[in-house]
């Protein structure tokens, strides 16, 4: 028997290894359409990891939500309506902002 392999099976190598390199680069491209996903779950990770570490701070910032919806429900409306829309707005401007910024700098 022999140790070296034929020059088929060498050639049938080196084609299945040319086609898995080119399998992992679709996958590699196919991938980058999660990456905003990932990005947002990373940062909410982080967000948990604050929150856990100061769990004071959450309290405090759920018991003046609260407070300010039962004492104050108009104002407390208001405060999320004016919120809501700044969100949006940011939403709508960044894109924007973030080609101006690479276009000129």
């Amino acid at each position: 028997m022999s140790r070296t392999p034929s020059p088929n099976l060498a050639e049938r190598r080196e084609q299945l290894l040319h086609r898995s390199a080119q399998l992992r680069e679709q996958l590699a491209q196919r991938a980058q359409v999660f990456r905003p996903a990932l990005r947002a779950a990373d940062k909410i990770g982080v967000g948990a990891q604050w929150m856990r570490r100061n769990p004071v701070w959450g309290l405090l910032g759920a018991a003046a939500l609260v407070g300010v919806a039962v004492t104050r429900p108009g104002a407390a409306l208001r405060l999320t309506m004016r919120a809501w829309s700044g969100w949006q707005l940011l939403r709508r401007v960044r894109p924007v902002a973030a080609g101006l910024l690479r276009r000129f700098f």
